[in-house]
Formats: C-alpha cells, structure tokens, sequence
C-alpha cells in the first residue's frame, strides 16, 4: 500500500458531538488524509450508536483499517460475561436496543472482528490493534508490553482501548551496525475521540504521515454539556458524568 497520510481514531464510543468536532478539526487543520484507520469501539457508553456509524459510512476519505473493539465483539456475540459492572451490562443492553439493523451490519460486515490487522506500507510494517496481541479485544497496551519482543517486527504500533494516548520509542536489540545494532519500534494511542481517560474532556485523535515520521496528536474542544444531556435518567449516570472531567 502507498499510502501516506492517515487519521486515526479510536474509541468513539458513540459520541457524535465529539466525532463532529474531530472531522471539523480535520478540516481546520488542513490535514489532507488518504485515509482512516479506525481501533475499535465505535459503539455503547454513548447515546448515539446509530448516528456515529453512519457518519463514518459516509466519510469522503475510505476506512483501510476498521478494526472491533470489545464492544463491538460483545454485542454481536451477546456476551456480557467480561464486563466488569453491572451499568457495564446495562450499557451494552442499551445500545443493543437501539441499535438499527444498518448499524449491526456495518458491524458485522466493515469492521474487523478479530481486533488486530497489519500492513505493509511503503515498506514500513505497520500492526493495529485494539488491545494487546494476548488479547487482541480486551488487553490493554502500556509501556509494560514494550520490551515484548513480538513487537521488534513492526515499525509502528497502534493501539486502542486504554482511552490514554501514547507516543513512545522502543529499541530492540538488532543485528545491524548500520543502526547500532538497534530496531526502532514506535507505538502510538491516538487517545480516545468519545471518551477520554487522561484527565482531559477534549476529544482526542491522531494525524499520521508516514513518510516523514510526522505524528500529531490533537485533542479539540467539543460541547460535552450538549451531549451529557443525551443520557436518559434510567441509565447510570457514571458514564455521563465522566465526560465532564475526561476520568
């Protein structure tokens, strides 16, 4: 593949308010993409389901990664067993329950289930996930994972799900006197558009372009009071009232 300039988002959670401001930003930033890379979880915590998914079926750039979260994978499966909470559950319910069948097609049929995809691109290895490679849907990918050899392969690694964004180099040991004997792996959270955790309510996303090395990560301010009002009160405020803080 020869393509150069990408968005990456990740954990939507669907959140049209804040997925809207992230397209605007694109747009504002000047950032000409030749795609979408998409990590995961576009579905459940949010009020909007429906709404995100079709505003990413009509994207004017093409989608070549598209990869299930675990929400994603435990609805169509209709396995609650891994979610931790009870308003976890109750979550998921919801959205299933709202859910259109255009939505739950595009789930089944874009979007990758397994959680983990790769790409060769101008000769660069690229790995996506939205967890871990132990466990593709559910892992959490943190600086613990780095030293893992499995990933000395790739030249980039993108992952998901920790809703906490990351930029970090890793260096392998290598048989290359050229590089001091080193391979450079970097991995790469863009943070998550619907639903921060990093103590910063803004929506978050990733411009990428690969040829020059060039990351952006970019968090940009959308109307959280307008899509916190969204929530209907039989719900558990938890997942609202995160929204606020970015927690």
């Amino acid at each position: 593949m020869n393509r150069d300039k990408f968005i990456v988002l990740s954990d939507i959670h669907a959140n049209l308010t804040a997925l809207k401001a992230v397209l605007f930003d694109i747009q504002k930033q000047g950032y000409s993409p030749d795609a979408f890379i998409i990590l995961g979880d576009i579905i459940n915590y949010g009020m909007r389901p429906n709404e995100v998914i079709s505003e990413l079926s009509n994207l004017p750039y093409p989608i070549v990664v598209n990869l299930m979260g675990n929400h994603e994978k435990s609805l169509i499966d209709s396995d609650l067993n891994r979610f931790s909470t009870e308003r976890g559950k109750q979550m998921l319910d919801y959205t299933a329950s709202i859910l259109t069948d255009n939505s739950l097609l595009y789930i089944k049929e874009k979007m990758i289930p397994s959680g983990l995809y790769t790409l060769d691109c101008q000769g660069k290895q690229l790995l996506f996930l939205h967890g871990n490679r132990h466990d593709p849907l559910w892992g959490k990918l943190g600086m613990d994972d780095f030293s893992d050899s499995y990933y000395s392969t790739y030249d980039y690694v993108f992952s998901g799900h920790t809703h906490l964004p990351h930029y970090m180099s890793h260096y392998y040991p290598d048989e290359c006197p050229r590089l001091r004997n080193k391979k450079k792996t970097i991995f790469i959270n863009p943070g998550s558009v619907g639903q921060p955790r990093n103590q910063n309510p803004h929506a978050q996303y990733v411009y990428f372009e690969l040829s020059t090395c060039r990351v952006h990560h970019n968090a940009v301010w959308y109307d959280v009071e307008a899509e916190c009002q969204l929530y209907p009160d039989f719900l558990d405020t938890f997942y609202r009232e995160r929204l606020v803080l970015g927690i």
